[in-house]
């Protein structure tokens, strides 16, 4: 792996780097509750064309940029502000364009980098290339004209289980649903007696259970093909009963029952997710698995997987703060595909090695809890 202090690095030059006090007014709205936080400086804005978004950069992160307008070797300026995290935060700065390092009197960023950078995860296993989620970016690979919104919705709806006009006829309200779901009349008491039921958006049936303000961020994905979808909500019923579930919710509607994130609960430790993984899996680990790409598998049928919703970033856009585990990931994966295909570079290769410098090990697409157990994180991109 290279030596970030003995390589000569320059930012790049097609970046622009705008102080907020120098946004126009429009613009500065948008950024408002970034140029608030005292660490952060103002704005990457990437060249004309570029399908990298905009990425707010901290105080740190702009005196570098302005120190390598010019090539240089800066190991002493690299560990004042960076420390121990030096390699890392350079080698996510390099991959996404703003940093460019010298090859052979070359300077070379993004997935271009990587042959100097060295990959991480040349030479991945079998497994995990015919894994649901390697499918899922290969499938989105195939699109060559879609923006980067349009291929996260793909890759966040991979895998959906194809519809027929009777199914929606079939699931048309709730009561028909319910009516599918439960069958077991002490299910339907238990159900009754332990949770209270709501409406969460327009796509989902929720219950939620006890009043407890702990952040449940934890969400354990329970994926049946449709025709044993009923048998697998009773016992995970039972399960939830049985742990420290805060709530749970099923998908409305025939879309909501296709999709493969069908049936999601709630926990507020990774203890208890496991142990209702473990009850579920004990009753009805015989049914027919679908799948949820981009989550981190319990059992080795894909029924059960979990994720972790992002922490609460200071140094992000409001919007994105209310991005869920998969909406999260499948964004940055969108974004990622396109800057490698831009730069004539391995999708697969610069996906992987992107996303484990978000803290996600893209073997297993499982969260690295050291940085996302934290309620704040450092993440600083906007888009």
């Amino acid at each position: 792996m290279i030596d970030f202090r003995a390589v000569r690095l320059r930012s790049n030059p097609h970046f622009g780097l705008v102080p907020f006090d120098r946004l126009p007014a429009a613009e500065l709205d948008t950024f408002r509750s970034l140029s608030e936080d005292p660490t952060c400086f103002g704005i990457l804005v990437p060249p004309e064309g570029s399908v990298l978004p905009v990425k707010s950069v901290s105080r740190d992160a702009a005196l570098l940029f302005m120190s390598l307008r010019e090539p240089a070797c800066l190991p002493n300026l690299l560990e004042q502000l960076f420390g121990a995290d030096a390699g890392e935060r350079m080698r996510q700065l390099v991959l996404d364009g703003v940093f460019e390092v010298e090859q052979s009197g070359q300077f070379v960023s993004g997935a271009g980098a990587l042959a100097v950078l060295g990959d991480r995860h040349d030479g991945a296993s079998g497994a995990s290339q015919r894994s649901l989620s390697e499918e899922a970016i290969a499938y989105a690979a195939a699109f060559e004209l879609l923006p980067a919104q349009e291929l996260a919705t793909r890759l966040y709806c991979f895998n959906t289980a194809p519809g027929r006009p009777e199914l929606h006829r079939r699931f048309r309200n709730d009561d028909r649903l319910l009516s599918f779901l439960l069958k077991d009349d002490a299910i339907v008491r238990l159900l009754r007696s332990r949770w209270r039921r709501e409406i969460v958006g327009d796509s989902w049936l929720g219950w939620h259970g006890g009043d407890s303000v702990e952040p449940a961020a934890y969400k354990l994905y329970v994926s049946p093909a449709l025709q044993d979808l009923p048998r697998t909500f009773e016992a995970a019923i039972d399960a939830f009963a049985k742990t420290q579930c805060a709530g749970f919710k099923v998908g409305r509607g025939a879309f909501g029952l296709l999709r493969p994130d069908k049936l999601v609960a709630y926990f507020s430790g990774l203890d208890s997710l496991q142990r209702a993984a473990e009850l579920i899996h004990r009753s009805a680990g015989d049914a027919r698995a679908q799948g949820v790409p981009f989550t981190a598998p319990i059992d080795s049928d894909a029924l059960l997987s979990w994720g972790m919703d992002p922490p609460r970033f200071e140094q992000v856009l409001q919007a994105q703060q209310l991005q869920s585990w998969r909406q999260w990931l499948t964004g940055r994966i969108a974004v990622y595909l396109l800057a490698a295909r831009q730069a004539g570079g391995d999708v697969h290769s610069f996906v992987r090695n992107r996303v484990q410098l978000d803290g996600v090990d893209p073997r297993s697409w499982t969260p690295n809890l050291a940085i996302w157990r934290g309620p704040v994180g450092t993440q600083q991109e906007a888009s």
